[in-house]
């Protein structure tokens, strides 16, 4: 059996981190939102046992990618014998808070669920073992995440908006690194008067910002009632955007030209170095891109429906 999938990036759409828990991790509220860029995945199905990984890309090629992790994983719980062939192409940039590495494992796991005849959701548990992040590329569209955002939900699709993501010339940011920073600057536990604050502006985003968001502007006219800067920013910002931004004036510099450009919602994505900014008009995006692209990585992109991504594995042969 032979399918070709292809792995989506992501968007965190508002980051709060709550608190440290007792098992020495981060109890995260998140938005995810997968998006146009993708990394494509060829996967052969075939007697014999055995995993083969060819990377063309900047990615391990070896038993550390996650795309591999998740095929030897799937055999190990299911007590399958087979080979699994897999041909990863990247395009998704690593330490860019995108998800690429873990979107390529959620992409191998539907694929063979697909090739076994399971449902995609039945393998989350196996996407938590693999990565926080892995469970809402299994899911896919717009996904609400707590835990340390391997507790997911789905929620509506929002519409499909366009995005312009721009990351700094040779600009990785590490996740435990962000995380360590985050800690450093603040108490080992938040008072419970700061826990509640903290889940009521993640509240807004559910409650005021994402309805705002399942329409797409069609005309000038209706875009100045469509969401706005103060809404949108109004208490759900990442939290870890402000240590982001003390590394480089780069940050602080891409994030003013996506508002200038007119983006109606511009923050950071995951743990960096990516940012990324909204628009409700492909040619204004895809202008911004250019522009930005003159210095820094960009990519003109849109959101991708839960349904777009269950079809995003295609059965070749």
């Amino acid at each position: 059996m032979r399918f070709r999938a292809r792995a989506y990036a992501k968007l965190n759409l508002g980051l709060k981190i709550v608190d440290r828990r007792p098992d020495g991790l981060h109890e995260l509220r998140t938005i995810f939102q997968t998006i146009s860029l993708a990394d494509t995945l060829e996967v052969i199905v075939s007697r014999g046992q055995g995993i083969t990984l060819q990377v063309h890309g900047e990615a391990p090629g070896s038993e550390e990618n996650l795309a591999y992790r998740a095929a030897a994983l799937f055999l190990r719980e299911r007590n399958v014998r087979r080979n699994v062939a897999i041909t990863l192409t990247k395009r998704i940039p690593s330490g860019a808070g995108l998800g690429g590495g873990s979107s390529d494992a959620a992409a191998v796991l539907r694929t063979l669920a697909l090739a076994f005849n399971l449902a995609p959701t039945s393998l989350l548990p196996v996407a938590s073992r693999l990565g926080a992040d892995v469970p809402a590329f299994l899911i896919g569209g717009t996904v609400l995440g707590l835990g340390r955002g391997d507790e997911v939900y789905p929620l509506t699709d929002l519409a499909p908006w366009h995005c312009v993501v721009a990351q700094p010339p040779a600009t990785a940011i590490s996740t435990p690194n962000a995380f360590a920073a985050w800690d450093a600057t603040h108490p080992a536990t938040l008072t419970p008067g700061a826990n509640h604050a903290t889940l009521m502006e993640f509240c807004s985003l559910l409650q005021q910002v994402l309805p705002a968001f399942r329409t797409l502007p069609s005309s000038a006219r209706n875009r100045e009632a469509g969401p706005t800067a103060s809404r949108v920013h109004a208490g759900i910002e990442n939290d870890f955007q402000p240590e982001v931004f003390s590394h480089s004036p780069d940050f602080p510099r891409i994030h003013q030209t996506l508002r200038r450009a007119g983006a109606v919602w511009v923050s950071l994505t995951g743990s960096g170095a990516a940012q990324f900014g909204l628009f409700p008009q492909a040619c204004v995006a895809a202008a911004t891109a250019a522009r930005l692209g003159a210095r820094d990585r960009s990519w003109h992109s849109r959101f991708v429906s839960r349904a777009a991504c269950d079809r995003g594995v295609v059965r070749l042969a």
